[in-house]
């Protein structure tokens, strides 16, 4: 199984495959040619027909700011190549300086035709839960962060931080927003509004729901105007965890390292969900993403609220 870095990808929404992985791809041209004096960059496939949609031109222009870069969305069919195909050029004064294909395969990951998948190894053994429960209860493993520490090394409580940063800064972004979404549809922000009414009857369920629901809606929003959030699993379900674990932050006071020890738990069921299952919309519906999303959050609770391995499992499931 691999890393649970691979599960949270921290870039620009709304579309993992349409804007992470172009963002990546940008950044990694950009470092190759930051001596350019303008770029050019053609879109294919997927990319070009839905592109203006999701903002893919957006992030490219505001990775490369301020070098102007022509965009290109080509009609073109690129036989073999992936749909979600992008080509770069570096020009300086004219004369061309390199140019490079990336293909943005999903999950905010990109792929260099021809180069060998840098992402690929895995750094669990253990491939699925009940191999996970026999090795901990085997080495007296009591938390499924301790067990993540022991795979990943103590590196990844920085990692997990900047998550829950990036996550925390998203939710008061999007709270702070107001106004209409990009994508033509008309669509009103709504986590202010929300997080703002004043409910005739003050019942603790439903204040606690509407608050909840305002962090969720303030992620969500963020990702949709093509802000920066994390993807948990997915970019279309990367409200649900972050807005679970602020409230639980505001209202019992754990700490950051509280919070990124429950992100641990959760990246472990969001990589077995993709591992065994999918968390990919296109291939499994709405279920595997804010399915899997739930299930995290469940097994982030259960981690933070100091639950045994079988209990957390057992959140797991019911949540999907």
């Amino acid at each position: 199984m691999k890393s649970i870095r691979d599960i949270y990808k921290i870039g620009k929404g709304p579309s993992s495959s349409h804007t992470m992985g172009p963002e990546r791809a940008a950044r990694l041209f950009l470092d190759r040619y930051a001596q350019a004096t303008s770029f050019q960059v053609t879109l294919y496939g997927s990319l070009s027909k839905t592109g203006v949609g999701h903002g893919t031109d957006r992030v490219i222009r505001e990775v490369l700011s301020p070098t102007p870069t022509e965009i290109i969305f080509s009609q073109d069919e690129l036989q073999g190549s992936h749909p979600n195909t992008l080509d770069f050029i570096a020009t300086k004064d004219g004369v061309e300086l390199g140019r490079l294909r990336v293909e943005s395969i999903g999950g905010g990951d990109i792929r260099l035709p021809g180069k060998r998948d840098s992402h690929s190894e895995e750094v669990y053994i253990e491939h699925s839960f009940a191999e996970i429960a026999d090795f901990c209860k085997w080495r007296y493993i009591h938390t499924l962060s301790e067990y993540v520490e022991l795979n990943e090394g103590s590196e990844i409580w920085d990692f997990l931080m900047d998550v829950w940063q990036t996550m925390k800064q998203a939710i008061a972004d999007g709270l702070a927003a107001e106004g209409v979404l990009p994508g033509g549809l008309n669509v009103q922000r709504k986590a202010k509004f929300l997080l703002e009414q004043e409910p005739e009857e003050k019942h603790p369920g439903l204040l606690e729901f509407q608050r909840i629901a305002a962090y969720a809606y303030a992620v969500a929003e963020q990702n949709a105007d093509n802000g920066t959030i994390v993807t948990a699993p997915t970019c279309g379900a990367c409200g649900v965890l972050p807005a679970v674990l602020k409230y639980a932050q505001d209202t019992k006071g754990f700490s950051d390292m509280d919070i990124a020890q429950a992100l641990a738990a959760a990246g472990i069921i969001g990589s077995l969900t993709k591992r065994n299952a999918s968390i990919s919309g296109a291939e499994c519906g709405c279920q595997a993403e804010i399915g899997t999303a739930c299930s995290m959050a469940a097994a982030a609770l259960a981690e933070l609220y100091g639950q045994d391995l079988d209990q957390v499992e057992y959140a797991a499931e019911v949540a999907m």
